[in-house]
Formats: structure tokens, sequence, C-alpha cells
């Protein structure tokens, strides 16, 4: 980046700082600001490339350009713990608990059903046994003959 698009950024920053960014969304005269980046060799699409580059966002209206803060990311939620942790199925009606399981799924939301199917499927190999050995004490498998 050359040092004229540099100073000029520079003092957007300063002016929307000035005027409660990044608390407040900040508008100038979208033609104004063509205008003065074109006074000093600029393109000013450039410019709000550059700024984007900073986390500083716009939006163009046919009057005005509004500075605004990049959205913040939410941070990606800790893995579910296994969901049957800590549960005794060994006295449950297992026609209930189907009954059950079944309505739940149907009150899922596709992208809930396509996490739970991510989870089942990236479970490590003694999340798997003991998800069998659980599924063993509800009668969903046979129990191992000893």
């Amino acid at each position: 980046m050359d040092d004229a698009t540099r100073d000029f950024c520079q003092t957007i920053i300063d002016n929307i700082k000035k005027n409660g960014f990044p608390e407040k969304k900040v508008a100038f005269p979208l033609l104004r600001m063509y205008e003065l980046a074109e006074q000093k060799g600029l393109n000013f699409n450039k410019v709000l490339e550059t700024l984007q580059s900073v986390e500083i966002e716009h939006q163009k209206t046919p009057d005005k350009i509004i500075f605004l803060p990049r959205p913040k990311q939410a941070p990606e939620p800790p893995p579910p713990s296994h969901p049957f942790s800590g549960m005794d199925f060994s006295n449950m009606d297992l026609g209930k608990v189907m009954s059950m399981a079944g309505e739940l799924m149907k009150q899922m939301t596709p992208e809930q059903l396509a996490a739970a199917e991510h989870m089942a499927k990236n479970l490590s190999p003694q999340e798997q046994a003991a998800l069998i050995e659980q599924a063993k004490q509800m009668g969903l498998f046979p129990k191992d003959e000893e």
C-alpha cells in the first residue's frame, strides 16, 4: 500500500472514531468521499478494500457510505459431552424410551439432526463402546454371553 492510500485510510479512521466508531455506525456523503479520494489520485473502492482488511466494513446507499465494525464471529462452541453420560437406563421401558427419542428427533431442526449425526460419527472408540454398553443395558443389543 502506498503512502497516499495509508494516509487517506488513517484520515478516515480518525474521522469515524471522532464520530463514535466502533460503538456507532458512522456515515459520510458517498459522492464527497469519492471526490476526496480522486483529488488524492486514489481509487475509493481500493481504499474501502484496505479498510476491510483492518476490520472496518461499509455499506453504500445512494447518498452515503456507512462505516461499521466487522461483526464478531461467535466462538465455536465446545463439542457436546456424551448426551447419555451419567444416565441409568437399566430400569427404563424400552418402548417408552424409543418413543421419547422419536418425538425428540421430530422436534429437531435439520441443523440439530446433522450435528447429532456428526457427533455420532466422530465418537472415539471408548465412547462408542460406552454407548453400545448402555444400549445393551437398555436391551437394544443382546448382552454378551459370559
